[in-house]
């Protein structure tokens, strides 16, 4: 019998962070560096199979799923945030994504700093 996630299934600690707007010193707001929003327990599961999972890993990239808990600070992450745990940088690809008992979000991320 297949079982849901558990909350002890998040075995690892994820700085979620996004880029913090800098002035540029002429007035404008540009892109700075990454800052941290917050932290949340998560679980990073890499994706097995499928045609482009195998063509990612082969061009170096790792295709994952981080699950978090529903909270109202996960749901406002994007694709342009990055995910940071044990000193390795994930690129958000999508927004977060219910799961089925509404307890977590679900988020395909990307091994390494693709969106810049």
């Amino acid at each position: 019998m297949k079982r849901g996630i558990r909350v002890t299934d998040l075995d690892r600690v994820v700085s979620f962070q996004r880029r913090r707007e800098v002035d540029d010193g002429h007035g404008n707001k540009v892109d700075g560096e990454f800052a941290e929003v917050f932290r949340e327990w998560a679980r990073v599961k890499p994706m097995k199979g499928g045609e482009g999972v195998v063509e990612a890993r082969l061009s170096a990239r790792q295709p994952a799923i981080l699950t978090v808990r529903a909270t109202t600070a996960a749901e406002a992450v994007n694709a342009d945030w990055i995910a940071v745990t044990g000193g390795v940088v994930w690129s958000i690809k999508e927004a977060p994504r219910l799961t089925d008992d509404r307890q977590f979000l679900e988020m395909l991320v990307e091994r390494g700093r693709v969106n810049g």
